[in-house]
């Protein structure tokens, strides 16, 4: 059996200011550094025998700081590149509703049904993310393995490994700097904890409300 961590990035300002990051190379904002080293702290007892990365510089830093001093090489794989928004990225949530209002409407209530003008549908990114992960946990077969990609991505893969089809997107939050953990088995997935942001209770860092 493999353990798989599914780790979300820290907070970029541009998460704080409702801007639509997609495959915008957007770096982590202090307090998103802050909260990968909190998450690095939190996980200092568990063993991580391999990790995977989007390569986007947010989820790189996240990684670096997760895995400093492990001594594991961590691997880009573009199937964890973040959701690609098309002409929305660099735009804000409201500017988006004001320019795409239908477009938006759907995104908000059923986003399975919406390609954002010049970017990807979930069911794309759902299938290129997965099939990354079962070649990961695979590979790295009785090890634990790291993944650390987006919100958008690792939302489609808790759907994916519970076999669960991407209408039920809204309803899974994935936070930043959040763990999920999933222990692949012979007969699937099984969900051991979920959006799990334990580790940056108590002050230290300031948390989101909203799932943005």
């Amino acid at each position: 059996m493999t353990t798989v961590f599914l780790i979300r990035h820290g907070e970029t300002d541009w998460n704080r200011q409702k801007i639509f990051r997609g495959t915008s190379d957007v770096p982590l904002n202090e307090n998103g550094l802050q909260q990968a080293r909190l998450l690095a702290n939190a996980l200092r007892n568990c063993p991580i025998d391999a990790a995977f990365t989007s390569p986007l510089i947010r989820a790189r830093q996240t990684a670096d700081a997760v895995l400093d001093g492990r001594g594991v090489v961590t691997l880009v794989d573009e199937r964890l590149t973040d959701f690609c928004y098309g002409e929305w990225q660099g735009l804000q949530e409201a500017d988006v509703a004001r320019r795409w209002p239908r477009e938006f409407e759907l995104w908000s209530t059923r986003p399975h049904q919406v390609r954002p003008p010049g970017g990807n549908t979930l069911k794309e990114v759902r299938d290129s993310a997965f099939e990354a992960m079962e070649q990961a946990a695979a590979r790295h077969e009785g090890e634990t393995v790291a993944l650390f990609a987006h919100r958008v991505v690792n939302k489609l893969l808790v759907l994916a490994a519970l076999g669960l089809d991407v209408d039920r997107f809204p309803f899974v939050r994935q936070d930043n700097c959040c763990v999920t953990e999933f222990l692949r088995t012979p007969a699937g997935y099984v969900l051991c904890r979920l959006n799990d942001t334990s580790h940056m209770r108590g002050g230290e860092v300031g948390l989101l409300t909203a799932d943005f």
